[in-house]
């Protein structure tokens, strides 16, 4: 018998094929427009270098050209990462060209290991170069090229390390050499690959409609909310109002229908205005990028709202069994997402979510501006939340940025899970980049989903640690989705574990809101900032500067991360010492910058990096301390050279590897706050110092206070002050305890 299941999948296998048959034989017939990128496609999609045999060929393509006459001065044009000059070429019909190298310095042949093998994480890592991304120029002989296909063939030389060929495409050009026009360390697409256009627009980027602070809803620019997003059972409103008052919600998402006249849309209608009148804000749950296989095969003609990747196949993003909507598409972005928009904002919704923005950077940062244009049109301020997986022109995309931590906070089952600090971290792709400072205050909210999606009792500690952890690294927490029985147990109170961590989420986010202050207008107090390039495309390099993110986490070390496309001497002046970790290139105003810093005195340690920033090093290691850091020498090691440049540590808990802390202070005043987030077993006289030199004048023995949501209030023991130097234990950590001095 067959089952609904099977035909489905078949249909759903023949659907994808004729797709992407008629996807190769309309791109292969259209014609191109003078000056216009060439559509390339794949022969040989692999960064094998054994194809066929053939041990020296990096990628190949085939490009059609439909006249020649179009081409004036014609062009290669190629987006690569990790090329060294010399390291290879490329054959246009047979006829080679040489390829300029990328500017900085890379390390090292590839290596012939497991993990660099087709399939395996990291694989395509073959040294640090791959962190920069540049756009080639190779000029072409007009006879060397066809009317109709061009076979493109790229080569490594002769023991070179290996590069990696981004996107690739036929314009005319002015060039008469090869020449390299421009580089990056930025993320130019996500989830689908990385384009030309996207390169030409990070690189011209330069934030002309990014939004100032005072644009912003005042609501939103303070950032600590409690956002309610696991659900709303239609059939118990008055139970779901009950909820929101006991943990003090204040922004809930919903979806509202498209179509205005419906009985749901009057519904959604009558919802929103119910928030209103309890002091409830609303965003409008939207997805940028999901189109249903259902939907697709209902409507043939949506087909073409699908992105497709460089080889010309159907985006299938399976996690959802959704394809990727391509956001370049007018169709697409007109009549479905911005006619979404317009329909939310007249609905009367405070906010537009957007999840799964991950189409190419300029293509988030232009739709979103296109919906700031619309809300203007209509005289509404709205804030954009975006989740936007890694884009890392971050506050430039949104307003605020959500991003979704693993599935448990901290140690689980007893071992130690490398993620301290984890509302700081973007998780993304399955790897981790440190989060950064954004100019709106608390801007990366992290949101932890701590097992939502199951009922046991671990979850009433499970999710008082992702609150605590996004509350004490200067975020906010979301509940995030919560399945049937979860729900059904909130709502009914007939589920006895979900009631308690209801009640526990209840107490948390009542502490937060009693305690607002204590999380709106502060700066962290770090001695110390990691620079970092906002994105790193290859696997390996990223799990290397995790290395260092992780130790110095576990040594309980407070520290910034800067972007290095945002260095300002007035940022660093913040920072006593700065650790940059195996850059191998830095541009002429980043390297001022730096300099700038040191000409003031600030310290340097280098972890590999270019030579030019090893030479402005006060104190360096070799590329291979991100490994040694690892072990329990290498840490010692580490903390070593780092002290020897910013001195004491602000904050050092001695003997506590599970406690992560983050000192901050109240702006425009001597107030400061040190947040304590316990990821082990409750413990017992935790004893704490606290060196303020240079951060407060004086400390007030009579105002110092322990604050806490986890039971109780108790008194600190052993409390000594000596001139901005404070020492007291703490009498005990279930999950969150804080501190206020002054």
């Amino acid at each position: 018998m067959v089952t609904r299941r099977l035909i489905c999948m078949l249909l759903g296998a023949a659907f994808f094929a004729v797709m992407n048959h008629t996807a190769l034989c309309d791109a292969q017939q259209a014609a191109k427009p003078a000056k216009a990128f060439y559509q390339a496609y794949v022969v040989a999609p692999s960064y094998d270098y054994e194809l066929s045999g053939r041990k020296d060929r990096v990628k190949g393509y085939v490009i059609k050209v439909d006249s020649l006459e179009q081409l004036a001065s014609p062009g290669l044009v190629v987006l690569v990462s990790g090329l060294e000059p010399g390291e290879g070429h490329v054959s246009v019909n047979g006829h080679s060209y040489d390829l300029p190298g990328l500017m900085g310095e890379t390390a090292g042949p590839a290596r012939d290991t497991e993990k660099n093998q087709p399939g395996k994480e990291g694989w395509y890592s073959f040294s640090s170069g791959d962190d920069i991304i540049g756009k080639v120029v190779i000029p072409l002989t007009p006879a060397h090229l066809q009317a109709g296909l061009n076979e493109i063939e790229f080569f490594k030389s002769p023991n070179a390390g290996g590069y990696e060929v981004i996107d690739v495409g036929l314009e005319s050009v002015p060039q008469t050499a090869p020449t390299l026009i421009g580089q990056t360390y930025h993320l130019l697409g996500r989830g689908r690959s990385a384009t030309i256009r996207d390169f030409d627009f990070i690189l011209n980027y330069r934030s002309e409609k990014k939004r100032s602070l005072e644009d912003i809803p005042a609501w939103a620019r303070r950032g600590k909310v409690n956002f309610y997003r696991a659900g709303i059972d239609w059939n118990h409103l008055d139970r779901m109002f009950e909820m929101f008052k006991e943990a003090r919600i204040n922004l809930v998402a919903t979806h509202v229908p498209m179509d205005t006249s419906s009985e749901e849309y009057r519904r959604v209608k009558a919802f929103i205005d119910r928030c209103h009148a309890n002091n409830i804000r609303v965003t409008a749950f939207n997805s940028v990028g999901g189109l249903g296989i259902r939907d697709v095969l209902m409507h043939p003609e949506k087909q073409s709202w699908i992105s497709r990747d460089e080889f010309g196949n159907l985006v299938w993003r399976a996690p959802n069994a959704t394809f990727a909507a391509d956001l370049q598409n007018e169709d697409y972005r007109r009549n479905v997402l911005l006619k979404g928009a317009a329909i939310a904002i007249d609905a009367g919704v405070d906010e537009l979510y957007y999840d799964w923005s991950i189409g190419g950077t300029g293509d988030v940062i232009h739709f979103m501006d296109e919906v700031r244009q619309l809300a203007a049109s209509k005289n509404k301020n709205i804030s954009i939340f975006g989740n936007c997986k890694g884009n890392i022109l971050v506050d430039e995309v949104a307003d605020l940025t959500k991003t979704e931590g693993t599935s448990e906070a901290g140690v689980w089952d007893g071992k130690w899970v490398h993620n301290i600090a984890q509302a700081r971290f973007y998780y993304a792709s399955g790897y981790g980049v440190k989060s950064y400072e954004s100019k709106y205050e608390g801007a990366d909210p992290g949101v932890p989903n701590p097992g939502a999606h199951d009922v046991r009792d671990g979850m009433k500690i499970g999710w008082r640690k992702p609150i605590a952890e996004a509350s004490a690294f200067q975020s906010h927490f979301a509940i995030a989705e919560a399945n049937d029985k979860l729900l059904h147990g909130w709502i009914m109170q007939d589920n006895p574990i979900a009631v308690q961590t209801w009640r526990e989420i209840s107490r948390y986010l009542t502490f937060l809101s009693d305690h607002q202050d204590l999380y709106t207008d502060v700066t962290c107090v770090s001695k110390i900032t990691v620079v970092s390039p906002p994105h790193i495309p290859s696997f390996e390099v990223t799990l290397k500067r995790d290395n260092l993110y992780n130790a110095l986490a576990e040594a309980n070390v407070m520290y910034d991360v800067v972007l290095l496309h945002r260095l300002t001497p007035e940022l660093l002046s913040r920072y006593k010492a700065i650790v940059i970790p195996n850059i191998p290139w830095i541009d002429a105003d980043q390297i001022t910058a730096i300099r700038t810093y040191k000409k003031n005195g600030g310290k340097i340690y280098t972890i590999g990096s270019s030579r030019e920033l090893r030479e402005l090093a006060d104190v360096q290691s070799p590329a291979s301390m991100l490994d040694e850091a690892q072990s329990e020498k290498g840490r010692r090691e580490l903390m070593l050279r780092i002290n020897q440049l910013s001195g004491e540590q602000v904050i050092t808990i001695p003997g506590t590897n599970y406690v992560a802390a983050n000192v901050v202070k109240k702006t425009d005043s001597e107030r400061v706050i040190l947040h304590f987030v316990n990821y082990h077993k409750p413990l017992n006289n935790i004893r704490v110092t606290v060196n303020l030199d240079g951060v407060v004048k004086q400390i007030d023995t009579k105002r110092i206070r322990l604050l806490s949501p986890d039971g109780q209030p108790m008194e600190l023991k052993d409390v000594s002050v000596r001139g901005t130097r404070l020492d007291f234990v703490l009498p005990s950590l279930d999950v969150y305890d804080v501190v206020t001095v002054n």
